[in-house]
């Protein structure tokens, strides 16, 4: 699974997003992260972000449900600590 996360530099929610979906995916080899700079790619559509597409379809903008972001992708609930 491909999953693209679209950020900006000086962007608190793009920084929160970004950390949040690196642990919740945890060291999982099945599934791919990349994150992207909205400025230096420049996606054609993408005028918010943190933008996370799944399999190069759009998840959401802004920050995300831990609960649903986790049922999308496969994984089971993690508990925060």
């Amino acid at each position: 699974m491909d999953i693209t996360l679209f950020v900006t530099k000086n962007c608190p929610a793009c920084k929160r997003v970004k950390s949040q979906v690196e642990w919740l995916l945890g060291n999982r080899n099945d599934i791919n992260l990349t994150v992207e700079d909205l400025e230096e790619t420049r996606p054609e559509g993408i005028i918010i972000v943190p933008a996370l597409f799944i399999e190069d379809e759009l998840y959401s903008y802004g920050e995300i449900d831990e609960e649903k972001f986790l049922e999308r992708v496969g994984i089971v609930a993690k508990l925060r600590k």
